[in-house]
């Protein structure tokens, strides 16, 4: 198909310019009107050529965008004031290359322009000459166009007059040097190349009729230097503004801080300066084994920001568990601390084309079944957990599958009209480079030889072939893009042509470099095998298929999260992701703390609260416990917690195997109910009004759970974390309680006597062993991996009619709490849901051998708290926790190859 960006740019222009007040206000246009304007075009089209650029213009033009919410406090609009007054060169340039080189639909860049007015009007005033700083965080989506909004915000800082800018981008050589490209791309206008014989210039600059550039103290292949070319002389001799693209190095930022200081002969800058940290989301920062790297780190910034008498410092953040809010040991130390956020905290929207984690892991997510493919054929051949001389004599039959389907899809793409498109493939099996080196042998012998049947085999007519490669081709097809437009005889032909320098490659401290740059107009294809230099590293451009078997104990998850997000136009059909059911399920929970968590800035915006708030609503999330607790036992620090359940359901779903343990907690819960009285009989439960807060309390101190629960177990011998929350409101929200012990409801169901009551006891099936050295004992999962014990009603058990109205009102608001959340939060009285039930006697081992284990006897009790919201704050605790019970938050990440490679700069 002929190249089309002439008249695509045409038709943007002409529908952009019609439809200009919608696009203004971030609406989408009717559909219709794409398709009157490509037939109203004076091209003359095919009919392919006229459905793809229908369809293009559709996806960009249908693409809508929210502005998202903000906390503040200490705003001091001045934007307003001086807009008349700014020559606006930079941004005016970045948005015509972002309208009219067809790069990102009308409707985001005018969310886009909105949304970086907003965030400058934040920052400090640059034209004020007294002294300033401000402080705050934008948080958006991974792999949602973070880049996209700060090189805007770029534009706009150095139109508005910020004189110094500086770019923290990440902790690997090759992200910062991918950063750079991005920055030349959008804001410097030619290829950052310190002592070029020829200047490059880029397409940025003809979007302007003036050529303006601004000062560079990093290049593409240089992080900064004190004799970098470009930077010996002294920031008064430049007249325009000067950026600095840096990794978050301890060196690096030294280095950095001694060149500023020459600067000024020791004195503060009187320049204007905007630091972006593009690395405030790492939240396992504290996996360095120097446990004070972090502290060096963010002491250097402080220093920088220090140099300048004015300053704005954002932290740009993927997910809500930023360093600044779980780091610091207490409250005090974080609400201290020069880099809090604590002016603002802008959370943005994706875009409405944005594939992000609710849309492929939530449970409705909508790109779940098409996208998710779970695996449990590894175990015998590169189990989870492995040592680094695990040999690797064969792949498993989904790897190859995989594999087959990425081949299939690209061939697909081919016939889509993006031959010229990237394709990539990420294979992340294991933490150790040997591994990775074995596995890559394995993968690129078995692409060899598919690629080889291609040759001598894809030009025939489909049924005159008999070669086991192309049949197993055939049998994907057939199972995975069947329901397509096309069929696999139209995608054979031509599947040779598709894979044609296809690389497969390791991206670890050993090489392998991802160059997308250099393949931009011929797009490059490969498969990148690898660990946390992948995980950390580049963005996998176009990203198609994904295969992982990593511990889901690894605190870097959401970082392995965000390679699998982004934008897939024209193809999110044909993504996979390959994984566990373990990882499946960890990936769930995850997502659900992340998305509560950003729901919590609208609501704090609804409330006027401020970014403080926010601050302590994330230290007191289960999430950012868990991976605190991670990170200071490295060093066996004191944790100091101040836990929130408030509109939480908490449950027991991980019970210990044993039953000894199980008869003493039908004990426990015998006694507990003797006190009660008789009980209330309603429909599918037994119900209790008005139980003393002191009773549960009492109950859930005596009832015995696995350190799997790290908000029930006692921690040291102390009251659970559970416990402790109860403890300090039982004068107030939690004094009295409902009780309730859900069963069949089935017309004649069969009863079991337990607790002294002739109960028709629920069953759970499908449940999950777990061995754990560290307690001598087997835990057992109620329903395997998923944290839950309840049926969805129960936790709505004893509302009345106005709270469940309440509750579904919140539930169905898209801005609201979900599921459990939306019910206990518009509860009045909090729940102590008892669940006795029986199994089928069995259940399925961990291991991933996918062996059949007895289990303990019928009938098997648990417990499950339903928190409504809450007025009382909660209690700072210091917690002396071992490593056990670290290590059962599920959290303490292995320790990967590329780990020291990352620290050191090396990669």
């Amino acid at each position: 198909m002929r190249n089309l960006d002439a008249e695509r740019a045409y038709l943007r222009l002409k529908i952009a310019a019609r439809f200009q007040q919608e696009l203004s206000g971030g609406a989408a246009i009717p559909k219709e009107a794409i398709a009157e304007e490509v037939n109203a075009s004076p091209f003359s089209l095919t009919p392919d050529e006229r459905d793809l650029l229908v369809r293009e213009l559709e996806e960009s033009f249908t693409t809508t965008q929210k502005r998202g919410a903000t906390v503040l406090a200490d705003y001091k609009p001045w934007l307003n004031k001086r807009r008349g007054g700014i020559d606006w060169y930079y941004w005016d340039r970045l948005r015509r290359y972002y309208m009219e080189g067809n790069r990102l639909p009308p409707q985001v860049v005018a969310t886009l322009d909105i949304v970086t007015d907003e965030v400058l009007d934040y920052c400090g005033d640059p034209s004020t000459k007294e002294e300033w700083k401000r402080r705050g965080m934008v948080m958006g989506h991974v792999q949602s166009g973070k880049t996209t909004n700060y090189s805007a915000l770029i534009c706009k800082a150095a139109d508005a007059g910020y004189k110094v800018i500086i770019l923290l981008a990440g902790i690997t050589n090759s992200l910062r040097s991918q950063t750079q490209e991005r920055i030349d791309d959008t804001f410097i206008g030619r290829k950052s190349v310190f002592n070029a014989a020829v200047v490059e210039g880029l397409p940025l600059q003809s979007y302007a009729a003036r050529k303006r550039t601004p000062a560079y103290g990093t290049s593409r292949d240089r992080d900064f230097t004190k004799d970098a070319a470009g930077v010996f002389f002294s920031l008064e001799a430049h007249n325009e503004p000067i950026i600095f693209v840096t990794k978050k190095n301890s060196r690096t930022l030294e280095l950095l801080r001694d060149w500023l200081n020459d600067q000024s002969d020791g004195k503060r800058l009187a320049y204007p300066m905007l630091l972006i940290d593009d690395e405030a989301d790492n939240a396992s920062i504290n996996t360095s084994k120097d446990s004070n790297q972090t502290t060096k780190i963010n002491g250097f910034i402080r220093e920088i920001l220090e140099n300048f008498e004015r300053s704005t410092y954002i932290g740009y953040t993927a997910t809500p568990f930023a360093n600044i809010f779980i780091d610091p040991d207490s409250e005090f130390a974080m609400l201290g601390d020069d880099l809090f956020p604590r002016n603002f905290i802008k959370a943005l929207d994706p875009p409405s084309n944005y594939i992000g984690a609710s849309k492929v892991f939530a449970p409705d997510g909508v790109l779940r079944a098409s996208t998710v493919r779970v695996i449990s054929d590894f175990h015998a051949i590169l189990p989870l957990t492995h040592k680094r001389a695990q040999p690797v004599n064969a792949l498993p039959p989904s790897l190859k599958e995989a594999i087959r389907v990425w081949c299939l899809a690209r061939g697909l793409r081919y016939l889509r009209g993006h031959e010229h498109k990237h394709c990539s493939m990420m294979i992340n099996v294991s933490r150790f480079n040997d591994v990775q080196e074995s596995v890559l042998g394995l993968v690129y012998s078995y692409l060899e030889a598919i690629r080889n049947a291609l040759l001598s085999n894809g030009a025939l007519p489909f049924h005159e072939i008999s070669d086991a490669c192309i049949s197993d081709l055939a049998a994907t097809f057939g199972k995975e893009f069947s329901s397509g437009n096309h069929t696999f005889e139209e995608v054979l032909p031509i599947l040779g042509d598709a894979l044609n320098g296809t690389s497969v490659l390791t991206v670890n401290m050993r090489g392998g470099t991802l160059d997308y740059a250099r393949h931009r107009n011929t797009g490059l294809r490969v498969i990148a095998i690898g660990g946390l230099a992948l995980s950390r590293g580049l963005t996998l451009e176009d990203l198609t298929v994904s295969y992982i078997l990593r511990n889901t104990a690894a605190s870097d998850t959401l970082m392995q999260m965000a390679r699998w997000f982004g934008y897939r136009p024209g193809y999110e059909d044909l993504c996979r992701v390959y994984l566990p059911q373990i990882s499946l399920e960890h990936y769930e929970e995850v997502n659900e703390a992340i998305e509560e968590l950003r729901s919590e800035v609208k609501r704090m915006q609804l409330n006027g609260l401020t970014p403080q708030d926010f601050g302590l609503r994330v230290r007191e999330s289960p999430t950012a416990i868990r991976i605190t607790a991670a990170n200071k036992m490295r060093t066996a620090q004191k944790m100091i917690i101040a836990q929130s359940y408030a509109g939480r359901h908490v449950e027991g779903y991980a019970l210990f195997d044993d039953c000894s343990v199980n008869e003493d907690n039908q004990t426990a819960v015998t006694d507990f109910l003797s006190e009660l009285g008789s009980a209330n009989l309603r429909e599918g439960h037994l119900f209790w009004a008005d139980v003393k807060g002191s009773s549960v309390l009492s109950l859930l101190d005596r009832f015995q759970f696995p350190d799997a629960h790290g908000d029930l177990k006692p921690v040291n011998g102390r009251r659970s974390l559970l416990g402790d929350y109860i403890s300090d409101r039982l004068n107030a929200d939690l004094s009295y309680w409902d009780v309730a012990i859900p069963h069949l409801r089935t017309p004649g169901a069969e009863t079991v006597r337990v607790f002294g009551l002739d109960i028709p006891v629920r069953r759970r099936e499908g449940g999950m062993i777990v061995d754990v050295a560290s307690e001598g004992a087997r835990i057992f999962r109620v329903y395997g991996m998923k944290n839950r014990v309840a049926d969805p009603g129960d936790v709505a058990l004893g509302m009345g009619p106005e709270e469940i109205s309440s509750a579904l009102a919140e539930r169905d608001d898209p801005d609201g709490e979900r599921g459990d959340r939306a019910f206990c939060r518009h509860r009045k009285r909090p729940l102590l849901v008892i669940h006795v039930f029986r199994t089928n006697g069995v259940a399925t081992s961990a291991d991933g051998s996918g062996a059949v284990v007895p289990i303990l006897k019928d009938p098997v009790v648990s417990l499950s708290f339903a928190l409504p919201a809450t007025a009382v704050r909660a209690k700072p605790r210091s917690y002396q926790v071992n490593k056990v019970y670290v290590r059962q938050l599920d959290m303490m990440a292995e320790p990967d190859d590329d780990e020291v490679a990352v620290e050191a700069g090396d990669v």
